[in-house]
C-alpha cells in the first residue's frame, strides 16, 4: 500500500473521530487533566452503582445520581494518575486480587463477579478501574501521607484520661458517608451532593452499599464503619447529630470542617462494660514436638516432660529457658492476644485466662504437639483498650484527617474541566 494513500487515510480518520465518538455515544463529558471521562464510562457507573445499591432504577435517578458518580470518576483518574507519577501504580496481579477479595467477601465463586456485571450489561474494565484507584490510593496513603503521621506517649495518655473519664457512658457504633469541601465556593455544591445521597437512602438504598460507592472517606470500603464512638471524640456538630439518633437511624447532612457527612447510629452499648472476651493478654509457649498419630507410650513420655517443664517456671523468660534444655522443645512469645480467640481450643479458653501473672496452664493439645502456656501479662480487664489499640486508634484517625488533606490538594492542582 503506497505511504502516500496511508498518509490520506490517516487524515480521513483523525478528522472523522469525533464524528465517529459522537456516533456511539462517546462524548466526553468531564476531562481529568489529560484522562476523558466520557458519557458512556459515567453511564455504565450509574447502572453498576443502581443495581449494587438496589434503587429502583428511573430517568430522574440517573439523572440525579449523575453529578456524585462522576465526581467519584474524577477523584479516581486523579489517584490513578498521581499513583503513576510516584512510581506506584497498582498492577493487573492487584487488579484480580482485589476482584477475588470482592468475590469471596459476597459468598460468589471465581468468576461469577464478571458473570454479573455482564448480566447488567456493565464492562468489566469501567469497574476495574474502581479497583485500581483503590489500590492505588492506599500505596498513595502509605508513600506520602503515612510518613508524615506519628503518634507521642502524651496523646496516648490524653486519650487514655479521656477514656477513663467516659467509664459508663454511653458509646455508639456509627457509620458515615462522607462528601469533602476543598473551597469555600463549592460547599453548596458538596452539600447538594450530599442531598442526593440522603435522597437514594430514603428509596431504600443500603448504607453500606451507598457508603462504599460514594463516600469520599477512607472508611468507604467498608461501608463508611467507624467503629465504636465516645461522646466528645468527634467534631461537636458531628457528636450532636449523634446524640440525637436512634439505633439504625441516619442523619441528615452535618456541616464540619472537613465537608459534609451523612451518620448513621448502628448500635449503642455502655462503655467499658466487663467485656472479658476483650481481655488482651501476653503470653510465652512451649511446644513439644508430638506427631499427630503418637503412640500413648509417646504421648505420656512428652506429657512427663512438660509437668516437670511447668514446676521449673516462676515467670515468662522460665519457659525460655526450659525450651532450651528440652529436646525438640521450642518456645515463642505471643502479644495482645485476645481472649475471645482462645475459644477453639476450649481447654485454653476456660484455663488460661484464670492464671496469674507468672503462672503456667497445660499441657495443650495441639497439632504441633504438646503445648505449655504461660501467663506474661494482661491488658484491658477495666474494659480500656491498650495503650497499642489506642495507638492504633488515633493513628488511623491522623492518617483519615492527612488523607484528605493530600485528596484535597490532588484536586485543587488538577486541570478539571466537566462539560455542560
Amino acid at each position: 500500500m503506497p505511504a502516500s494513500f496511508l498518509r490520506v487515510l490517516c487524515a480521513i480518520l483523525l478528522v472523522l473521530s469525533p464524528a465517529l465518538a459522537l456516533a456511539q455515544g462517546l462524548r466526553v463529558v468531564a476531562r481529568v487533566n489529560d484522562d476523558a471521562i466520557t458519557d458512556f464510562d459515567l453511564t455504565q457507573r450509574i447502572q453498576f452503582a443502581i443495581k449494587t445499591t438496589g434503587l429502583q432504577d428511573s430517568p430522574d435517578l440517573r439523572q440525579r445520581m449523575a453529578a456524585q458518580v462522576l465526581r467519584q470518576m474524577i477523584d479516581e483518574r486523579l489517584q490513578i494518575q498521581n499513583a503513576k507519577r510516584l512510581g506506584v501504580p497498582a498492577s493487573e496481579a492487584e487488579v484480580q486480587q482485589r476482584l477475588s477479595e470482592i468475590e469471596r467477601g459476597a459468598g460468589m465463586s471465581q468468576g461469577q463477579f464478571k458473570l454479573f456485571l455482564q448480566s447488567i450489561g456493565v464492562p468489566y474494565d469501567n469497574i476495574a478501574q474502581q479497583f485500581e484507584a483503590q489500590i492505588a490510593w492506599g500505596k498513595i496513603v502509605r508513600r506520602k501521607v503515612r510518613p508524615q503521621v506519628e503518634v507521642s506517649e502524651t496523646e496516648i495518655d490524653d486519650a487514655l484520661t479521656r477514656l477513663r473519664a467516659n467509664l459508663g457512658k454511653t458509646e455508639s457504633r456509627v457509620a458515615e458517608i462522607f462528601v469533602p469541601v476543598d473551597r469555600t465556593e463549592s460547599v453548596d455544591e458538596a452539600k447538594r451532593s450530599a442531598d442526593r445521597i440522603l435522597d437514594q437512602l430514603k428509596r431504600g438504598a443500603p448504607f453500606a452499599a451507598v457508603a462504599q460507592q460514594f463516600s469520599q472517606g477512607t472508611s468507604s470500603q467498608t461501608g463508611g464503619d467507624l467503629g465504636w464512638v465516645l461522646p466528645g471524640s468527634l467534631d461537636p456538630a458531628l457528636d450532636a447529630a449523634i446524640n440525637k439518633l436512634q439505633p439504625r437511624q441516619y442523619s441528615d447532612p452535618v456541616r464540619s470542617p472537613a465537608g459534609w457527612h451523612i451518620l448513621y447510629v448502628v448500635d449503642r452499648r455502655q462503655f467499658a462494660a466487663t467485656r472479658p472476651d476483650d481481655v488482651r493478654l501476653n503470653l510465652t509457649q512451649l511446644t513439644l514436638s508430638l506427631p499427630i498419630n503418637a503412640s500413648a507410650e509417646e504421648t505420656n513420655r512428652a506429657s512427663s516432660d512438660a509437668q516437670k517443664a511447668m514446676s521449673g517456671v516462676r515467670q515468662c523468660s522460665d519457659l525460655h529457658a526450659q525450651a532450651r534444655q528440652l529436646k525438640g522443645a521450642t518456645s515463642g512469645d505471643l502479644q495482645g492476644v485476645r481472649i475471645g480467640d482462645l475459644a477453639a481450643n476450649r481447654q485454653m479458653y476456660e484455663e488460661i485466662p484464670r492464671l496469674k501473672v507468672g503462672g503456667t496452664a497445660g499441657p495443650f493439645r495441639v497439632a504441633e504437639g504438646l503445648q505449655i502456656v504461660a501467663l506474661c501479662s494482661r491488658a484491658g480487664g477495666d474494659g480500656l483498650p491498650t495503650r497499642e489499640a489506642i495507638s492504633q486508634q488515633i493513628l488511623l484517625q491522623k492518617l483519615e484527617a492527612a488523607s484528605r488533606r493530600y485528596m484535597r490538594d490532588l484536586r485543587r492542582t488538577a486541570t478539571v474541566d466537566v462539560k455542560p
